[in-house]
């Protein structure tokens, strides 16, 4: 029993001296101070910090509408698939002779590009103290560490808060097509139906590529067919009305009102008609978008 102990402890000292070893003399790779540079762009469809290190890849800060800041960093020659790697904010290394981490995260590998969305707050306050990312890389026999440079990052970091206050509240994914459920026999907006009607609003300003917004109401199958009709009718108008007094224009706007001839779900129940209470509000774009000067591109 002793010597079964005595067999675990040993190896995992070996297996803890070959981790630290491995860092330890790890290919280290970051940008010269004198070269550093940070860039930003952004508009109201999304924001960004590249941060390019030398040699290895680029480290990435992004902010998209309704989502968490993601954390990336992607590679010019290595490519790794279901692999983990420890992310850091350290002090600059004129600052401690010993970096201990002051935020950690892990980023998830997939080709030549890692991200997290996870615990990545820290890493925007870091450019805002000067603070240095680091990211620690093991792959068979052989280990990276990733540092960016922390010059200059006060200034990027301002403009990457004060773009994130100006994104749009939704995504085009989540407002392409909303269902807003109503109580029944009611046309009363409720806070939630107020929320996505603002959303829908504000894209509708920074895109101009969306040429209709169409509005169907719908009712469950309870009482009369003609009631049901009236009351789907009632929905899409009080959609309709709630759009213009936001500001959208009212030619663009086109509504339809259905009763209860296009149910969702079953009639049979009570969470089938909570479904079919509803009004489907569609934003339709031109099949050629204006273009758009933005650096975001294809990461929005």
């Amino acid at each position: 029993m002793k010597f079964s102990v005595y067999i675990s402890a040993c190896l995992l000292f070996i297996c803890t001296f070959t981790t630290n070893n491995l860092f330890a003399e790890s290919i280290n790779y970051q940008t010269p101070f004198e070269k550093a540079q940070w860039q930003f762009s952004g508009d109201p469809f999304g924001c960004k910090i590249n941060h390019r290190v030398h040699h290895f890849g680029t480290f990435g800060l992004m902010a998209n509408p309704g989502e968490a800041l993601t954390l990336s960093l992607s590679a010019d020659w290595l490519s790794l698939d279901n692999i983990q790697s420890q992310a850091a904010v350290v002090p600059p290394s004129w600052q401690a002779q010993i970096q201990q981490p002051i935020a950690t995260t892990s980023l998830n590998w997939s080709g030549a590009q890692a991200l997290t969305q996870h615990d990545t707050n820290p890493f925007l306050e870091a450019l805002e103290q000067g603070l240095t990312w680091q990211v620690d890389i093991a792959t068979e026999g052989s280990g990276y560490r990733v540092s960016s440079s922390p010059v200059s990052t006060q200034t990027v970091a301002n403009q990457f808060r004060i773009c994130r206050q100006q994104l749009l509240p939704k995504p085009f994914s989540y407002l392409r097509r909303l269902e807003l459920q109503f109580a029944s026999s009611s046309s009363l907006l409720s806070p939630a139906h107020e929320q996505d009607l603002y959303a829908i609003q504000r894209y509708l300003q920074a895109d101009p590529s969306i040429i209709e917004v169409l509005i169907d109401g719908h009712a469950d199958a309870s009482g009369e067919r003609l009631a049901n009709l009236v009351l789907s009718k009632a929905r899409a108008d009080e959609v309709k009305s709630r759009l213009i007094e936001l500001g959208v224009a009212p030619q663009i706007i086109q509504t339809r009102h259905h009763g209860n001839r296009a149910p969702v779900a079953s009639n049979t129940d009570s969470a089938g008609r909570k479904l079919n209470r509803r009004v489907s509000v569609r934003l339709v774009k031109s099949a050629t978008p204006p273009a758009k000067n933005s650096a975001w591109g294809a990461l929005k």
